[in-house]
């Protein structure tokens, strides 16, 4: 059994690597390169690996821990019918523990520690394991979202940016948040930047005309095929069409988001 110094010792450990992930954590490949990196030194291993679910064999002990969702501990390849020698001994193996990566009651795939020694891990590098392995699944799961959420808002950009519509999202009581080049150009801007810096009301013969617009928006929450005359910058008007749907903001405020295009 471990002393509470050795308990403390490994738990401290487990704690310094969470910090390093924690650096890493928009990043799945740099998280996992931590964890293999410092998963040994913690579980008197003389290696690491991350093993997602995809690329284990059916018939190893990684599959095993995938399947029954629970630490695995093999302490002499040789022996235990579980393990394949003729693929562990030429790569260094002689023991090993496997821990699963758990998303809900789903294995995604496993983190395991070996070592070129027979019964190198005991308990405490087992439990040390499992504390490693379910920091891991929680920072590649935020990792994940990250990319995804990442490549979600470069598909919004590049819809947005390229669009040969005017696309616009403002508020409701008249910022704008954001618009495309097209846009500026349909009202006679020099720029994106330059439309920005104005308020929506700047684009209405009649203030009016805008409350008239939101009292619809408002009422029926997407406007389409609507037709508008807005307010050039030099003050000459340009008639087009607006598909306008209202949608919530990141901080609860409800913003308006919709095209333009000249008729």
């Amino acid at each position: 059994m471990a002393s509470s110094i050795e308990l403390a010792a490994r738990l401290s450990g487990v704690v310094s690597v969470q910090q390093d992930v924690l650096a890493a954590v928009n990043d799945p490949e740099k998280v996992i390169q931590v964890v293999v990196s410092r998963t040994p030194e913690l579980t008197n291993g003389t290696g690491a690996a991350v093993e997602m679910a995809g690329r284990i064999a059916l018939d190893d002990l990684s599959a095993e821990c995938v399947r029954e969702r629970c630490t695995v501990r093999c302490d002499d390849v040789e022996s235990d019918a579980r393990a394949d020698p003729e693929v562990a001994i030429p790569s260094g193996i002689r023991s090993l523990i496997i821990a699963p990566l758990l998303n809900g009651n789903a294995a995604i795939g496993v983190l395991k520690a070996f070592s070129t020694k027979r019964s190198a891990f005991d308990d405490l590098d087992a439990y040390t394991l499992q504390l490693l392995a379910g920091m891991t699944s929680s920072a590649l799961m935020q990792a994940h979202e990250f990319r995804e959420r990442q490549a979600s808002e470069q598909r919004y950009r590049m819809l947005f940016e390229r669009n040969v519509a005017g696309v616009f999202r403002t508020t409701l009581d008249g910022r704008f948040l954001d618009c495309n080049d097209a846009l500026a150009s349909y009202l006679g801007y020099a720029s994106r930047e330059d439309l920005l810096s104005h308020e929506t009301w700047d684009l209405y013969h009649k203030r009016s005309d805008r409350e008239r617009f939101l009292s619809e928006l408002q009422r029926n929450r997407a406007l389409t095929n609507l037709r508008m005359e807005l307010k050039k910058k030099d003050g000459t008007s340009v008639t087009g069409v607006v598909n306008a749907s209202m949608i919530p903001g990141e901080n609860g405020e409800t913003q308006v988001l919709g095209t333009f295009v000249e008729a």
